[in-house]
């Protein structure tokens, strides 16, 4: 079993437990918009000079309780990613989603978007979950590089046979420094996997989980 530090451990044990109670304060705001929502509708033939300003703040209300479950899940997902049971292997469909959904703000603060494409069924990898995002993460960082603004980055899947692939496509004509992509940087594990840039898109291969 992969050694994990203690405090590696401890981190994502704490915030485990603080993301599962935030999820019960999504859920208490979610609930709270829709009693609001309900009864705006109930009353609907009642003009008032605030109507449009309530209706629009709960619309902002929902679109944003919605971002911030997907955080969440993906916050629950990277604390819980130093547990026993990922240390060896995970879900590549899973955690590629997670990467995603982790680096939506650094591209969003360069005013581009994550654009993901998820795999149409699991594809388990014999890596566990914490390199998986970790190199993962690494190579979103690479891939936007120091660039400007509406930077897309475009995360998929690669299945195979023996090895499936967690793919990063940079905007055409994104300075990107291939002198980077090596194990090191990406923070791949060893020889568990492999870097493949053809130029246009980089992918990091991760060796299949057989006999599941």
């Amino acid at each position: 079993m992969s050694p994990v530090a203690t405090e590696a451990r401890f981190m994502g044990k704490v915030t485990a437990m603080t993301m599962h109670e935030m999820q019960n304060i999504l859920a208490i705001i979610r609930e709270s918009a829709g009693l609001m929502g309900d009864i705006l509708r109930i009353n609907a033939k009642i003009d008032f000079k605030h109507r449009p300003n309530m209706e629009r703040t709960l619309d902002h209300i929902s679109t944003q309780v919605e971002r911030g479950k997907k955080l969440l899940e993906a916050t629950s997902r990277l604390a819980h990613s130093p547990d026993d049971d990922l240390l060896l292997a995970c879900d590549l469909s899973i955690y590629a989603r997670t990467v995603a959904l982790l680096s939506e703000r650094q591209i969003r603060l360069k005013g581009a978007a994550v654009h993901f494409t998820p795999a149409s069924s699991p594809l388990p990898v014999a890596v566990g979950a914490l390199m998986v995002l970790m190199s993962g993460y690494h190579a979103v960082q690479w891939a936007v590089g120091p660039g400007g603004k509406n930077t897309d980055i475009h995360i998929g899947l690669e299945p195979g046979l023996t090895e499936h692939g967690l793919t990063i496509t940079p905007p055409p004509g994104q300075d990107v420094d291939p002198d980077q992509l090596n194990p090191d940087s990406m923070n791949l594990p060893g020889q568990a996997a492999r870097i493949d840039w053809d130029g246009q898109r980089l992918a990091l291969f991760f060796p299949a989980r057989t006999g599941e």
